[in-house]
């Protein structure tokens, strides 16, 4: 399992978080109902679940907690998948199989809050709301009936006109779209970091900067070989999304880990109540993404991807830039003052996906750009895997990872895709 580099650039969420919690690194040799790899926001809820239960769990993180992709998000919380609306849920896994998984999809936000209120994090945690402006008539159409479907599954969702995005924006240049009250936004680092000293106090024994190296099974469980010690377990469970190394190389070999980049301007004053005014989140419609929130100090935070990633500490801010002055133009003509990225797990099909070994071994992986929320409502699904609830009991049923084709090929070249992306995104009306 690999981590974010020791010298990438520290999230602005780092710098603001009030939430703090460091561990040792493992020394010596230990033993543990469970292992979890993988220290963000899914190994963390997943391992509180499996405390709550009665369980002895070890959590491993390689590097420092909030240090990967759960500390370096944009920080919305939300209550829906990037293209599966309940129809298409229902369509791909039809039955009790798609209504269990809806029900965790419109769920999820809740779990995240629920974490929130139950351990007194404090992550500037803000649910008032996610907008998903449509950048064409036609995407508008599309996601206002996408609004209905999850309004009738039981969620706070509903269609907004162009004029009322435009007000509750602050710019003019969408034609509509929907909301889901249910979601918000928080400080992605301090909530992770909040999570951890959360699992520490429930029991769970955390070590950071303890890559665990390797897995062999032993007798009817396993153990884990980390650089300065090992863990006897009885199951092993992965929660190490894009940093998925050699573990599992099946795992591995089922996603494509992306880049996104996120960047920050300085506070903006005033300014900044005229941009969201109510403080929601907002994600378009677009294929190669557009999205921003505020942060506590009136910062704007967007972000993006590239396709080559040369220059990015330079180019993908002054993207964002440009970006952001097309729709606010009274935004000062000044450089993003925060520059950061972080590695996300996708699947060819953008689900997740659940899987499970007659070993003891278990995984989910594939947050497709929506984790924080997705990721605490997985939680206890993982902890249900590992307890062995029956496969057609489970809220997401486990299957075999699927290798991608040409693995080693598509996840080095799959960023230039976002070419057509943008293509695509151009001529839609």
């Amino acid at each position: 399992m690999s981590g974010w580099p020791v010298d990438a650039p520290s999230p602005l969420w780092m710098t603001l978080s009030r939430e703090h919690f460091t561990a040792p690194a493992l020394n010596g040799e230990i033993a543990a109902d469970v292992v979890v790899v993988g220290g963000g926001i899914a190994g963390l809820a997943a391992a509180i679940e499996l405390r709550r239960r009665g369980r002895d769990v070890v959590l491993l993180e390689a590097a420092r907690i909030g240090w990967g992709a759960s500390g370096r998000a944009n920080g919305q919380v939300i209550s829906a998948l990037t293209r599966h609306g309940p129809e298409a849920i229902r369509k791909h896994w039809p039955g009790a199989r798609g209504e269990r998984f809806i029900e965790l999809v419109r769920g999820s936000a809740d779990h995240l809050y629920a974490l929130i209120e139950r351990y007194g994090i404090d992550c500037d945690a803000r649910r008032v709301g996610w907008l998903q402006p449509a950048h064409t008539p036609g995407r508008a159409r599309r996601v206002a009936g996408l609004a209905r479907q999850w309004a009738q599954a039981g969620a706070a969702a509903a269609p907004v006109e162009a004029a009322e995005m435009a007000r509750r924006l602050g710019t003019d240049s969408y034609r509509g779209g929907w909301e889901h009250r249910g979601g918000g936004h928080i400080n992605p680092y301090a909530f992770t970091v909040g999570l951890a000293r959360a699992a520490a106090s429930d029991g769970v024994r955390i070590f950071e900067n303890t890559p665990a190296t390797r897995l062999r099974q032993h007798g009817t469980g396993w153990v884990v070989e980390t650089p300065s010690g090992q863990i006897t377990a009885g199951k092993v469970a992965l929660a190490t999304a894009a940093h998925t190394g050699t573990l599992w190389p099946a795992l591995r070999r089922s996603i494509v880990p992306v880049t996104s980049y996120q960047a920050a301007t300085h506070p903006l004053g005033p300014l900044a109540d005229t941009i969201l005014p109510n403080d929601e989140a907002s994600s378009d419609t677009r294929m190669d993404l557009r999205y921003f929130r505020k942060d506590r100090d009136g910062r704007l935070v967007s972000g993006g991807a590239l396709a080559i990633q040369i220059g990015a500490a330079r180019r993908l801010p002054a993207l964002v830039a440009e970006r952001l002055a097309e729709m606010f133009p009274l935004l000062p003509a000044a450089p993003m003052q925060h520059f950061w990225g972080g590695r996300i797990a996708m699947t060819t099909d953008r689900l997740p996906h659940l899987h499970r070994r007659e070993d003891g071994l278990c995984a989910w992986i594939g947050c497709n750009g929506r984790g924080l929320a997705l990721a605490c409502a997985m939680g206890p699904v993982l902890a249900d895997a590992v307890e062995g609830v029956p496969d057609d009991e489970l809220a997401l049923r486990p299957t075999k990872p699927a290798t991608i084709p040409f693995h080693a090929i598509v996840a080095r070249f799959a960023r230039l895709i976002l070419v057509w992306y943008r293509i695509k995104d151009g001529r839609e009306i």
